[in-house]
């Protein structure tokens, strides 16, 4: 689980380099089935990893609207 920015970036940056070895492989492997078969790690981990980052974006976006911008509505409806 993604707890701050830092992670953030460095999940982001694991991601990279799996769609990358991934992209490596498909030009490797011609056969189809092969393919599938040495493939599914690589996929099965870039979908994790993007559930990670899809959940803490959305975490950190929730968390930002009600941390920032309701206080300061707040504040200018009291002036």
């Amino acid at each position: 689980m993604i707890k701050n920015n830092s992670q953030l970036e460095v999940v982001q940056e694991q991601l990279a380099r799996i769609e990358r070895a991934l992209t490596s492989l498909r030009a490797r492997v011609k056969n189809e089935r092969n393919f599938a078969i040495y493939s599914e790690g690589y996929v099965d981990q870039i979908a994790e990893l993007r559930a990670e980052i899809d959940a803490y974006q959305k975490a950190a976006k929730k968390n930002g609207k009600a941390n920032g911008k309701d206080k300061k509505r707040r504040g200018r409806k009291a002036s």
